[in-house]
């Protein structure tokens, strides 16, 4: 089955799922060295229909394309596939997510996995605060993990808008094969 046909049978099984919420589903290319996974959608995703969006999707864009990487050429998603208004998911309601998320990364198959924030963290399986583990990498079998800060706690706080930078900066030299200059 094509990559772009295994997607749809994942959003299917989703809407029929949780057919009472409005989700937002992951974006980008199929088949990309690197899937950013976030927390769930804002009100900013909802009105565009994109997984990160408004000022973190655009601090996300800019950090990728001052690491040289082009962000049309990679995979954005969420944990939480609709935005839960002001209240924060349960462990129960990520839970029933994570088929799901688990299906897209397989589907999307990509080298490295960043993860935005806690929610992310936990979302595909590492069970440790994000302050003790970000900017390192854990191998997850098919892929490296990378965890690192949301974009919206580095919107509010320029340490952690630096430890982000150079968490891209690390993700960047990831991707690089060493048979392989070219960027991504």
């Amino acid at each position: 089955m094509a990559d772009t046909e295994n997607l749809q049978h994942v959003h299917t099984a989703l809407k029929k799922k949780f057919s009472n919420r409005k989700l937002i589903f992951g974006r980008g290319l199929i088949g990309s060295k690197v899937v950013f996974v976030s927390d769930h959608p804002g009100s900013d995703g909802v009105k565009e229909n994109k997984p990160l969006a408004g000022n973190n999707g655009k601090l996300i864009n800019k950090l990728l394309r001052e690491s040289g990487i082009d962000p049309k050429k990679v995979y954005f998603t969420n944990v939480i596939k609709y935005h839960p208004q002001d209240k924060k998911p349960s462990p129960k309601e990520i839970k029933s997510y994570l088929p799901f998320l688990k299906e897209e990364l397989r589907t999307v198959g990509p080298k490295v996995v960043v993860t935005l924030g806690d929610i992310a963290l936990n979302g595909v399986g590492l069970r440790q605060p994000l302050d003790n583990v970000h900017g390192r990498t854990f191998n997850l079998g098919s892929y490296e993990l990378l965890p690192t800060f949301h974009p919206e706690h580095a919107l509010k706080d320029d340490q952690v808008k630096n430890l982000l930078r150079a968490d891209f900066i690390k993700l960047k030299t990831l991707l690089k094969k060493p048979d392989d200059p070219q960027a991504i």
